[in-house]
């Protein structure tokens, strides 16, 4: 079976928060894990701007949508 999200083969599927199920190599899961474990810190906007500056906007605005999404329960 391939991988909705990013067409690898799925050896280990995950439940992503919106009900997709995906391989746990896919960078929607790492999203998501990535965007829960920020919600966990105290530091989460000097978090965001160093994925601002390692990875560029596009990719810390990305995470910060998945934080609000899950915050948001949406």
């Amino acid at each position: 079976m391939d991988c909705p999200s990013c067409n690898l083969i799925e050896t280990a599927p995950v439940t992503l928060r919106d009900g997709r199920v995906v391989c746990s190599n896919c960078n929607a899961w790492r999203l998501e894990c990535e965007a829960r474990m920020v919600l966990a810190r105290k530091d989460r906007k000097e978090y965001l701007e160093k994925i601002r500056q390692k990875r560029g906007v596009d990719a810390a605005v990305e995470l910060r949508n998945e934080m609000l999404a899950i915050k948001n329960g949406t």
